[in-house]
């Protein structure tokens, strides 16, 4: 008992980069941003008072509090369980990827989504109930995408993620294609790009991952997943506590059968071994992809 415990406190403890995201040039303003947290309790269930599609604002993003922008990517962050303040880290961590997008040569906003990525406890230091309330984001961060596609038909929308926010924006996606408001021909997010991504390898294929193939196939222009198999903390914490690899460790799943409009991109040569170093060393690669 005394060795799994210690196993899984070294596991936690690496599992706190799943967040992280390096330091990079500081924004020049603050970023607007969707916020959910404090949506959810310790347990991973919904917060009351809270409705399982509502979300806050900083009280200036485009489409909700201010007017339309012309190409708006929304980014999602990852776990954080390690830090004394993870809404504030998660606000520096939406700044560093507004601020390498832009220097990449992003022409559009960036627009941040914050959620309570900090939640339980227990063995797996609130590993399980952070995958639950990032599942659940995925009918807030879909709620969002129709009230921006409502006022703003013609706005671009993208959807770029960190780690966990996989999950978030998988699961958003899987929404959207069960909506009945998502159906014209304009309600399409544009692009989406993982990287790093902490969900399961086979999540986008036809064979194991069909409601996620068909959210892809049907509500997505493109997705670019960002994968790296030298990732120190995918490569065995992700393998160790889910007995599965991720889609960030080495892309989709051998044999599985991939939407037309999904590229796996192999970001090993640029990225390391190094959690942190995504967007630090391929903001220009996303933003070719864009």
């Amino acid at each position: 008992m005394a060795r799994r415990r210690q196993f899984l406190a070294t596991t936690a403890a690496a599992l706190s980069g799943l967040t992280a995201l390096g330091s990079g040039p500081a924004a020049a303003a603050s970023v607007p941003y969707v916020s959910t947290r404090d949506h959810f309790d310790d347990d991973g269930s919904l917060a009351s008072g809270h409705t399982a599609r509502g979300y806050d604002t900083s009280g200036d993003v485009p489409g909700v509090d201010a007017g339309c922008a012309a190409d708006l990517t929304v980014f999602v962050h990852g776990w954080d369980k390690d830090g004394d303040d993870p809404e504030a880290a998660a606000l520096d961590k939406i700044a560093t990827a507004d601020a390498e997008l832009d220097a990449a040569g992003y022409g559009g906003t960036v627009v941040g989504y914050t959620w309570d990525n900090d939640k339980g406890g227990g063995l797996d230091y609130g590993w399980g109930e952070s995958q639950d309330i990032a599942q659940a984001n995925g009918r807030k961060l879909a709620q969002f995408a129709v009230d921006l596609k409502t006022t703003c038909p013609d706005a671009t929308l993208r959807f770029a993620s960190h780690s966990l926010g996989a999950q978030v924006v998988f699961s958003a996606l899987r929404t959207l294609d069960g909506r009945s408001d998502w159906t014209d021909p304009s309600h399409e997010v544009a692009t989406v790009h993982p990287f790093g991504a902490a969900t399961d390898n086979e999540v986008p294929g036809e064979e194991e991952g069909r409601a996620t193939y068909e959210a892809i196939r049907d509500r997505t222009g493109h997705v670019h997943n960002y994968y790296n198999q030298a990732d120190d903390v995918l490569q065995w914490v992700y393998n160790a506590i889910e007995f599965d690899q991720a889609l960030g460790e080495t892309g989709l799943e051998d044999g599985d059968t991939p939407p037309a409009n999904y590229t796996d991109h192999d970001v090993e040569g640029q990225v390391g071994d190094d959690h942190s170093n995504y967007l630090n060393t391929i903001a220009d690669d996303i933003v070719d992809d864009m």
